[in-house]
C-alpha cells in the first residue's frame, strides 16, 4: 500500500478511537454529585417526584452523603398534605420522618440537626403524634432556643390534649355548648387531668410572646388556655371569674396585633368577634 494510504488508514484509525473515547466519557453512568445537582434543580421546579428520585440515586452511588440525605427528607416532606387521611399520603409523612431520623443517626452539622428536628416535630404533629412532636420540638427548642415557634407549637400540644380530655369530661356530663363545668367532683377530676398541660401550655406561650410580641396566634391560644383553666375551677368561683376576664383580655390583645399587621382599624372587640374555641390549624 502506497505511503499516503497507509497515513490515511492509520489517520482513520486514530480519529475512530478518539471518537470512541470521546462516546465513552460521556456515556459514563452520573456521578453522586451529578445527582444531587440534578434533585436540586427539580425541586426548585417543583418536581417533587422526581428530585426524590435523583437523590435516592446519590445515594445509592455514595450513601454516606448527609445533604442529598437531607434533600431525599425534605423532598419526602413536600409531598405530604396535612389533613389527608390516606394510607398513601401518612406513608409519604412517614418516610421524610424515616429519613430525617437517618440524617440525625450520622454525623449531621447542626444546622443539618436543626433541619431535621423541625420536620419530624412539625410531620408528627400533623399525623397526631403528639408525644413525639413534643419531643421533637424539645430537641428544636435546645438546639436554637430563640425560636419562638417552637415554643408555640409545644404549647399548641399541650391545648390539644387538655381541650381533648375537656370535650370528653363534658360530653360524659351532657353539657351544652355554652355551659361549663360545675359539679366538684368532675372539676377536681379535670384539673388532675390539665392543670399540668395547661400550666406549661401558658408557660411557654409567655416565652413565644418574649421572643414574638406582636404574635397574635399565641395571643388567641393564650385566651384558650385561660379558657381550660377556667373550666376546671368551678370549686373557686373567683379563680374561674378572673381567668375567664384574662382569656377575654388575651382575645382583645390577639385582635389589636391582627388589625396591626392587616392595616384594619374600626373593628368590634375581639370578645365580641372570636368565639371561645377554634380548632388547632395544621402545622405547615
Amino acid at each position: 500500500m502506497h505511503w499516503l494510504g497507509r497515513k490515511l488508514v492509520l489517520t482513520i484509525s486514530l480519529l475512530a478511537m478518539f471518537a470512541i473515547a470521546f462516546m465513552a466519557a460521556f456515556a459514563q453512568e452520573p456521578s453522586a454529585a451529578d445527582e444531587v445537582r440534578a434533585g436540586v434543580l427539580a425541586y426548585k421546579f417543583l418536581d417533587y417526584p422526581g428530585a426524590t428520585e435523583h437523590f435516592k440515586a446519590a445515594l445509592n452511588l455514595d450513601p454516606s452523603l448527609t445533604a442529598a440525605r437531607l434533600f431525599l427528607a425534605t423532598a419526602y416532606a413536600q409531598q405530604y398534605v396535612a389533613g389527608d387521611e390516606s394510607a398513601a399520603n401518612i406513608a409519604m409523612a412517614e418516610q421524610a420522618i424515616e429519613e430525617f431520623k437517618k440524617v440525625l443517626n450520622s454525623e449531621p452539622t447542626e444546622q443539618e440537626r436543626y433541619k431535621s428536628v423541625v420536620p419530624i416535630a412539625s410531620l408528627s404533629f400533623n399525623l397526631k403524634h403528639f408525644d413525639e412532636a413534643r419531643e421533637y420540638y424539645g430537641k428544636a427548642i435546645e438546639l436554637n432556643p430563640t425560636e419562638a415557634r417552637n415554643y408555640f407549637m409545644t404549647a399548641m400540644i399541650d391545648w390539644t390534649e387538655a381541650s381533648k380530655s375537656r370535650t370528653k369530661m363534658r360530653e360524659e356530663l351532657g353539657l351544652s355548648e355554652s355551659a361549663m363545668i360545675s359539679k366538684p367532683e368532675a372539676c377536681v377530676a379535670l384539673r388532675t387531668q390539665n392543670q399540668q398541660k395547661v400550666e406549661d401550655g401558658i408557660q411557654r406561650l409567655q416565652k413565644a410572646l418574649e421572643l414574638q410580641p406582636d404574635n397574635s396566634d399565641a395571643m388567641g391560644y393564650m385566651n384558650l388556655l385561660y379558657r381550660e383553666r377556667a373550666e376546671y375551677e368551678c370549686d373557686d368561683p373567683e379563680a374561674r371569674k378572673a381567668d375567664l376576664k384574662t382569656a377575654d383580655e388575651w382575645v382583645d390583645k390577639a385582635i389589636a396585633a391582627k388589625n396591626a399587621e392587616t392595616g384594619k382599624t374600626g373593628d368590634k372587640p375581639a370578645s365580641e368577634k372570636l368565639p371561645a374555641e377554634q380548632p388547632a390549624p395544621k402545622e405547615p
